[in-house]
């Protein structure tokens, strides 16, 4: 039988109508009921993997091409894939013997911007991992010291411990990972911005340096309905995401919230601080206001939704 987790924490046998939830399928995988752009970010990826690969060699052909020298595919991945077992000093060796040194590093070029593709695609697939866990964690957990031992018979009751930890930590990876993907975005595109066309060394990455914070270098900048636009959103991962590697936390002692009816939890959820047009509300050195009740798990499919949605944009718009 499937399950269904519910955004306001409480599990269900049916899925519930014109709402998201995530359902967890027999084999144990987690789909979004609605709001998965995963595949049609990847299938962007991949496109931009032709590309790159038209621009270094010509046409897909030439790339092809490559790999009727069996050493080449082998060598281009060393230091990158762990299927290659390979030490730096034996790929210098390597690299030394191989006499066409102008294709090969050519080809050792283009999938050190194709792993920054990879990369990012890895991200966006953890990002759905997260949220379908966080879900199910919200919704399969009571949070009470004793199962069905409630502190209150009717109100909120909030929870700490291990289980809120465990939570709070993939809360944590969640705006993380995010920041991660409009960083290694914004790698990608001062790449294929400034591509290198000689080839007479192994060159560097352009972007080895490159943050989400340098996006004023490309072509992309500030553009409307980009990652690059400050919107309420990208505002709110920006913060939450700092507040996170800096402070630990997005509260001083995480918690879980409980409504309880009646001696029965109605819903759970998480709070956020109180934001204002996606900056946070501060008073000097106070910064974590909780007056709005602005609950993370109501509002995070729609945060998810359109963080994609402008990554998605700023992807297809790479030339």
């Amino acid at each position: 039988m499937m399950k269904f987790y519910n955004t306001n924490g409480i599990p269900t046998d049916t899925p519930g109508e014109d709402r998201f939830y995530i359902a967890e399928l027999m084999n144990g995988e987690l789909g979004f009921s609605t709001g998965d752009q995963s595949y049609e970010i990847e299938k962007i990826c991949i496109q931009l993997r032709d590309y790159l690969a038209k621009k270094i060699f010509g046409d897909i052909q030439t790339y092809h091409s490559y790999f009727s020298t069996p050493i080449f595919p082998f060598a281009s991945l060393a230091g990158i894939d762990a299927e290659i077992k390979l030490s730096k000093e034996d790929f210098e060796i390597l690299i030394n013997s191989i006499k066409d040194k102008e294709r090969f590093f050519r080809l050792l070029y283009y999938f050190d911007v194709e792993n920054l593709i990879g990369t990012l695609q890895n991200s966006v697939l953890e990002t759905k991992y997260i949220i379908g866990n966080f879900y199910k964690t919200l919704n399969n957990n009571s949070f009470l010291v004793h199962k069905d031992l409630t502190v209150v018979d009717n109100g909120i009751q909030y929870a700490s411990g291990y289980i809120v930890t465990n939570i709070t930590s993939l809360v944590n990876h969640l705006f993380i990972n995010l920041y991660s993907q409009m960083d290694f975005t914004t790698k990608i595109i001062y790449e294929m911005e400034n591509l290198h066309t000689i080839f007479s060394t192994y060159p560097k990455l352009k972007s080895k340096d490159t943050t989400y914070g340098d996006s004023k270098k490309t072509a992309l900048r500030e553009m409307p309905g980009s990652i690059y636009e400050m919107s309420d959103t990208i505002r709110m991962i920006m913060y939450l995401r700092n507040e996170i590697v800096h402070n630990a936390s997005i509260d001083s002692i995480p918690k879980v919230y409980q409504n309880i009816k009646n001696k029965k939890i109605i819903e759970k959820f998480i709070l956020l601080p109180d934001f204002s047009n996606g900056k946070i509300k501060t008073y000097k050195n106070r910064k974590r206001f909780f007056n709005d009740d602005t609950k993370l798990n109501e509002i995070l499919p729609t945060l998810i939704s359109e963080f994609w949605d402008k990554l998605k944009f700023t992807l297809s718009e790479i030339k």
